[in-house]
């Protein structure tokens, strides 16, 4: 049987977090999740990669952005 010390810093947290509220924050962007990787060059429709874009990696050393935009 293994004691777990109710003082140790994991059980400790997990009292901590016991009771948080963990529902979505209004206040954050619906892309908060993405990464940004402005100047880079989208290796899916061979764009570049706007500031405000968002970007997904692709492999080890490819970005995508997340929807590519329309072709002009």
């Amino acid at each position: 049987m293994v004691y777990i010390n109710p003082q140790s810093a994991p059980a400790a947290e997990a009292i901590s977090l016991e009771h948080k509220d963990f529902t979505p924050n209004q206040s954050q962007t619906a892309d908060d999740h993405f990464a940004h990787a402005a100047g880079r060059i989208c290796v899916k429709c061979d764009r570049a990669i706007e500031v405000r874009q968002p970007a997904r990696r692709r492999g080890e050393s490819g970005w995508v952005h997340d929807v590519c935009p329309d072709l002009d």
